[in-house]
């Protein structure tokens, strides 16, 4: 999967596909080549950016933004 085009995109909509959530699918992430040199945060950036995961990256900025207004 992954020596696709599509590479890390495919992996994210195969985890949301298999029902991964995102800190699972974070933690395969961080495993998987390409991902980064062992950077969990690289791993978290892949996983909330993919397009596969819109819905995800919203929830998290709305907590961010309530984190920080306390």
């Amino acid at each position: 999967m992954l020596d696709e085009e599509s590479g890390m995109e495919a992996v994210q909509r195969y985890l949301r596909d298999q029902g991964a959530g995102v800190i699972d699918s974070i933690v395969v992430t961080h495993e998987l080549p390409g991902a980064g040199p062992g950077s969990l945060g690289t791993a978290k950036e892949i996983v909330l950016t993919s397009a596969a995961r819109t819905i995800e990256l919203k929830e998290h900025q709305r907590l961010v933004e309530r984190v920080e207004e306390a």
